[in-house]
């Protein structure tokens, strides 16, 4: 268990968390963590060049202080805290209060790098591209990405990015980039060029027709009153939300009832979509979309 931190070691951690995953910080990055002064915030940023000089350059045009080229981390630092306060804008603080739950489930989780995924939501703030060197279920090759969104699907983190060499949008999951480094190239595709990104699609879902108890699974699932949902998402994330729900999208509802407690209904409509081919149960694996 970690020794409960003094207000200032806080902030000097927090600083080193911006400089780590954003690549810069200023004075309002720090208020906005806390309800401190602008005063405070100063004395904060002294302390932290005072004590670990090497990491920082002000930038006066910026009014920021900037991640030095030599910069090493003085902290240790959570990399999924990183990708959820970048994806989400969502920042856990433990409270010390008696507790009654089960800390967690026994699971497989993601092996993050924190320099790897620095490097990853740098490019992503500062807009420019990284090389990486990428772990595919075929080979294992250098690739130049340039991304835009994270997102966590199939219980793991992953990028949006488009690849350079492929010439097309894709989903990376960051725990397969085995090395990163900034390029010093500008993003020369963007979020508004990913059609399949920015393509709504609505998935039409029910509880499972093969299920013995289907008005019980209707108020398990949320669906009182009502026997299909409708969710929207964009055509590049199809495929996630399904699986990680767990909807049978076979033609004739065939999966185990019990283990697929939904039923996509509207299969028909979305045949077309590669990340639905690629990933859900039911449908033929589509190796082009496959990243």
């Amino acid at each position: 268990m970690r020794c409960v931190e003094s207000p200032q070691t806080k902030r000097l951690r927090l600083i080193d968390f911006y400089l780590s995953f954003f690549g810069k910080v200023n004075r309002s990055d720090l208020i906005q963590h806390g309800d401190i002064a602008v005063a405070t915030a100063s004395r904060s940023f002294n302390a932290y060049k005072e004590r670990f000089s090497e990491n920082t350059v002000f930038n006066e045009s910026l009014r920021a202080y900037m991640r030095s080229a030599s910069f090493s981390p003085a902290f240790e630092h959570d990399p999924e805290a990183a990708l959820r306060l970048i994806a989400w804008g969502q920042e856990l603080n433990s409270i010390p209060v008696t507790t009654y739950g089960v800390s967690s489930f026994a699971t497989v989780l993601d092996s993050l790098s924190i320099d790897i995924v620095s490097q990853v939501t740098r490019s992503i703030l500062n807009k420019q591209s990284i090389s990486v060197l990428y772990s595919s279920s075929t080979s294992t090759e250098t690739r130049t990405l340039t991304p835009h969104s994270l997102f966590k699907g199939l219980g793991a983190w992953h990028i949006r990015a488009w690849d350079s060499k492929r010439r097309k949008f894709l989903c990376f999951r960051i725990s397969r980039i085995l090395k990163a480094e900034q390029t010093n190239s500008l993003y020369d595709k963007t979020i508004e060029d990913d059609a399949l990104w920015n393509r709504d699609v609505v998935l039409s879902v029910a509880p499972h027709s093969k299920h013995e108890n289907r008005n019980d699974l209707a108020i398990d699932l949320g669906m009182e009153g009502q026997y299909v949902r409708n969710i929207t998402t964009n055509e590049a994330l199809a495929g996630f939300v399904l699986n990680d729900l767990n909807v049978d999208c076979t033609p004739d509802a065939s999966l185990p009832p019990h283990a697929f407690n939904l039923q996509l209904m509207n299969r028909h409509e979305l045949e077309h979509i590669n990340s639905i081919q690629a990933l859900v149960p039911g449908f033929i694996q589509n190796k082009d979309e496959k990243a």
